[in-house]
């Protein structure tokens, strides 16, 4: 990546707790190690330097330790002798960091000179309410939220807050609350955020954000600009586990007008039909302990809460709400709408008849990367934007968010303050099919492939040859089952897609695509499959009566040749452990019931001696295989022995030999297909241009001919006359003008075409 500038560092990845709550953390690496494009800090510290230049202060701050410092205009540093210890000890903190560079587990980070400022080191501050002030006069170039901005009379009530949430419906309130609050939108009411903690591991969130006021930052890398942003949109955080009732009490009071929620596919109990798992643990006791008129006394899955909500609202006299999922999930909201009807039913009917006539579930589809959070990210915000954040949010900064627009007690006008990024709209469905089976479930099937060629990251996976031509073919593949979307050229999503995903100032990490893989492929090609196996079905019909009919491309193979291969690398990685016998860790939900069908189906690893009958061995694997299949995708897909049939091959292929081979035959494979397309293309082209030749009268040639011979004199008598700077870069000039004007009246309107070589 040299060519672009960019230069790629080493950064420690210590205890995130340590990072974010030591006072004596100093800065990471990547400022020591900054490429030539940026200037290196002189011996006097630039504290130094500051003090002699300027003696502005700005109001008290609050250090990461307490302590109230006075902070000096555009540099951030305390005016106490606190700040000498600060960064001597953050100096020693950098020479230990470096020196166990190569002991520790390191997370390479890119880092973009052309987008980020080359700041001058300086105390940051830690993220609060009460040192926004402080931070924006230090000189940070990061977008704080205005003073007054943070006030809200209608609220959104968000279950599952995570980086999910919080890049793309907290980021575009917040952006809506800054535009009303500066008079730019028009709008009534004014929208804020309650975040809500429902299950154990939710608690990290609520002290996080409980200790920065709801504040967070959100941290936009792309390949072309980097910027930070203070979002203030959630006002309020409940841990429901730590006080049900309290919690209950303010989800369940009027202003609260959305319940979104952000849980992940496993978060929504279903079985492969689509139905709510009532044998669910959590569901069960959900459940069993329904209250009547007051639901719950403490739920714990997100539709007792849902129920309970709307079941004391309800009593009150409250009226309904909506409940807004943006789970990536197709037709999100018909399936959240269908397991919470389910769990209402199995509670109290009344209240499942009143939910579906009146409670809103509008569906909606979001695209916007958003890797986890890493404690290189916490140093590149505390280096470069003068922040201390305990959870920022790292995104691209690319967004798309569509929303169907039905809602049941009004909504915040987002497509107001995002309009090119945020539709409103009746019809989600064909957005959300196209982001789930392209971005979505081609994420899956590039982290096991790519893990199992042994890469760590996103960006690495797409600069291989093997594995960006099986994630183009991939692609290709799917996209076959997609109808037409509204202004979206589909050829042109998948080419920004492999752009997006190449991206290296994110470092997205293969391991967090591969997390709930089941649960992924289940809803983002479950329907896919199922159509395609129809199309199937009626283009054999078709050729039964028709032999004239080619049911695909034929360079093509069959048409899931490379979906079957990437279910495949899944069931690999599934049995556990690499080439090499290193163990491969899968964290699904249905680890327990993958991992010993997918061990079974790649018995013999690396085509060792087969014990017992090969053939009864090699009907085990099959067997094996579709087992594989029906836990994912159900008895219907399991059932499609042509597709059954196509996985057990590629996971024969991969179990006699790497998977490294077999991609790199998928690519040796498209290549002759693209070689025998553009042969095909060639050749039509000299077809057609013969075609033309002979279409093309004696004059018309003559004229094409007597344009070319004198159009270069005409050219050079333009350059020589020409008088200005103005003049001299008219295209052509007035010389060739005239013999072009001449040539095109000789021929009277008729398109021709430039001789090889030549141009018109």
């Amino acid at each position: 990546r040299g060519a672009r500038g960019e230069a790629s560092f080493t950064a420690g990845r210590g205890s995130a707790d340590a990072q974010a709550g030591s006072g004596l953390q100093g800065l990471s690496a990547l400022e020591q190690q900054a490429p030539s494009q940026h200037s290196a800090p002189s011996p006097v510290s630039s504290r130094s330097r500051s003090r002699q230049s300027s003696r502005d202060l700005v109001g008290p701050a609050i250090a990461e330790d307490g302590t109230l410092l006075e902070v000096e205009m555009g540099v951030g540093t305390p005016t106490t002798n606190l700040s000498d210890t600060l960064s001597a000890a953050g100096d020693a903190a950098d020479e230990a960091a470096l020196g166990d560079e190569a002991s520790g587990d390191w997370l390479r980070f890119a880092f973009n000179p052309f987008s980020e400022p080359a700041a001058p080191k300086r105390q940051a501050l830690p993220l609060c309410a009460a040192n926004l002030a402080a931070i924006g006069a230090a000189g940070s170039a990061a977008s704080l939220p205005a003073q007054g901005s943070r006030e809200a009379t209608a609220h959104i009530a968000h279950i599952g807050v995570g980086g999910f949430h919080r890049s793309h419906l907290a980021y575009v309130t917040d952006v809506l609350l800054t535009k009303q609050h500066a008079g730019e939108v028009k709008a009534a009411e004014r929208w804020g955020i309650i975040g809500v903690g429902l299950m154990p591991w939710d608690k990290k969130m609520a002290e996080v954000l409980t200790k920065q006021d709801g504040l967070y930052s959100l941290l936009l890398r792309g390949n072309a600009a980097a910027s930070a942003r203070v979002i203030g949109s959630i006002l309020e955080f409940v841990f429901v586990p730590a006080d049900p009732e309290a919690a209950l009490a303010r989800l369940c009071s009027a202003s609260v007008r959305i319940v979104s929620l952000t849980v992940t596919e496993k978060g929504y109990y279903r079985c492969t039909d689509g139905s709510l798992d009532r044998t669910a643990p959590l569901v069960k006791q959900d459940i069993d302990e329904w209250g009547g008129a007051r639901g719950l006394a403490q739920p714990r899955t997100a539709f007792g809460l849902i129920c309970t909500i709307l079941q004391r609202r309800r009593s009150e006299g409250l009226g309904p709400l909506t409940v807004l999922s943006c789970d990536n999930m197709p037709m999100n909201g018909s399936v959240c709408r269908a397991v919470t009807l389910d769990f209402a039913s199995a509670v109290d009917p009344d209240l499942a008849a009143w939910m579906e006539r009146d409670v809103a579930f509008p569906n909606s589809m979001v695209d916007r990367i958003t890797p986890a959070t890493e404690n290189e990210h916490r140093e590149l915000l505390r280096s470069e934007y003068g922040i201390v954040d305990d959870w920022p949010v790292i995104a691209e900064p690319f967004l798309q968010w569509v929303i169907e627009d039905s809602f049941s007690a009004g909504r915040p006008s987002w497509e107001l303050a995002m309009p090119n990024d945020v539709m409103l709209t009746a019809d989600v469905e064909p957005y959300e099919l196209m982001k789930l089976r392209l971005l979505n479930s081609s994420h899956s099937a590039l982290s096991y492939a790519a893990m199992l060629c042994d890469h760590v990251f996103v960006d690495d996976a797409l600069a291989d040859p093997d594995v960006f031509a099986f994630l183009r073919a991939y692609m290709l593949e799917v996209v076959k089952t997609l109808g037409s979307v509204h202004g979206v050229d589909l050829a042109e999503y998948q080419r920004s897609l492999l752009e997006r995903f190449s991206n290296a100032y994110i470092k997205d990490k293969l391991a967090r695509l591969a997390l709930d893989g089941s649960q992924k492929f289940m809803n983002t090609l479950q329907h896919a499959l199922l159509y395609y196996r129809a199309q199937q079905e009626l283009v054999c019909e078709v050729l039964a009566k028709s032999s004239w009919v080619a049911p695909t491309h034929k360079h093509a193979k069959e048409g899931t040749d490379i979906v079957a291969l990437a279910l495949a690398a899944f069931m690999r990685y599934a049995a556990g452990t690499d080439a090499s016998g290193e163990p491969l860790e899968l964290v699904d939900p249905l680890t327990d019931a993958l991992r010993p069908i997918a061990v079974r189906a790649y018995a013999g690893l690396g085509g060792g001696p087969c014990i017992g009958d090969p053939a009864a061995a090699e009907r085990g694997r099959l067997e094996a295989t579709r087992a594989f299949v029906e836990t994912i995708f159900g008895a219907e897909v399991a059932g499609w022995d042509a597709f059954v049939a196509n996985v057990f091959e590629h996971a024969d292929r991969i179990r006699r030999s790497t998977m490294r081979d077999v991609l790199r035959q998928c690519r040796l494979s498209q290549r002759r297909i693209v070689r025998a397309e553009k042969e095909e293309c060639e050749a039509r082209l000299k077809e057609l241009c013969k075609t033309d030749e002979l279409l093309t009268s004696r004059s018309e040639k003559d004229a094409v001919r007597r344009f070319y011979a004198e159009a270069p004199a005409a050219a050079a008598s333009s350059d020589s006359a020409a008088r200005t700077p103005a003049a001299a870069n008219r295209v052509g000039g007035p010389g060739l003008r005239r013999v072009a004007t001449a040539t095109a009246a000789s021929l009277r309107g008729a398109r021709i075409s430039a001789p090889p070589g030549g141009r018109v």
